[in-house]
């Protein structure tokens, strides 16, 4: 959804706080975006890599009907199982990577700080479950918040006022706007008088 600063003013919400969202808003798109055109270009490199395989899968075949056939059939082989290794193990980070991602957005880690957390820790020695999730997640989660703290996303809460407007001097008691501020206080606070008690 895109918030729009005419929507944001709509919800009478001041100038600051406008942008502020907005700012917010674009740094997480904009991160997500990030996130995004990397996993395009990391599908293009195992897409080519894929078609390796099935090159030397052809190669394969050829050695076997050559004549110095045995030494080459085994060389391909044994080049073919490194490759595919070598993918599995690429795949496996990826999956560790994107599960390490998941659990520092679950220990509310800013948007834009995840990379960096990301580029700063050892995966290296990370496993996956038979269900796709980081092994000993509880001591991971100790790790996150003992290490990169700094980076969690706080949530304060702020009091809005609603301010009452003044009654009219039509002679005729309460003004229009005040009638209708009444109202909506009644009706979305539950506020029973215009000094806002219950």
């Amino acid at each position: 959804m895109a918030f729009s600063r005419d929507f944001l003013k709509a919800l009478s919400l001041t100038d600051e706080q406008v942008s502020a969202i907005i700012q917010e808003h674009t740094s997480v798109t904009d991160s997500l975006k990030a996130q995004r055109d990397k996993a395009k270009e990391e599908l293009e490199s195992v897409k080519k890599e894929a078609a390796k395989v099935a090159d030397l899968e052809k190669q394969i075949e050829g050695y076997k009907n050559g004549e110095d056939y045995k030494s080459k059939y085994e060389q391909a082989v044994a080049d073919h199982e490194n490759y595919v290794k070598e993918i599995e193990a690429k795949e496996t980070a990826e999956k560790v990577k994107t599960a390490y991602r998941k659990l520092l957005a679950d220990e509310q880690i800013k948007a834009d700080r995840v990379e960096f957390v990301l580029n700063h820790s050892n995966l290296a020695d990370l496993k996956l479950d038979k269900d796709g999730n980081l092994e000993n997640a509880d001591s991971l989660k100790k790790t996150i918040n003992d290490d990169w703290s700094i980076f969690k996303a706080t949530v304060k809460e702020r009091k809005q006022t609603v301010p009452t407007p003044p009654d009219g001097d039509t002679g005729k008691g309460m003004s229009r706007a005040k009638e209708l501020s009444m109202k909506f206080q009644r009706e979305r606070y539950g506020v029973k008088n215009d000094a806002g008690k219950e």
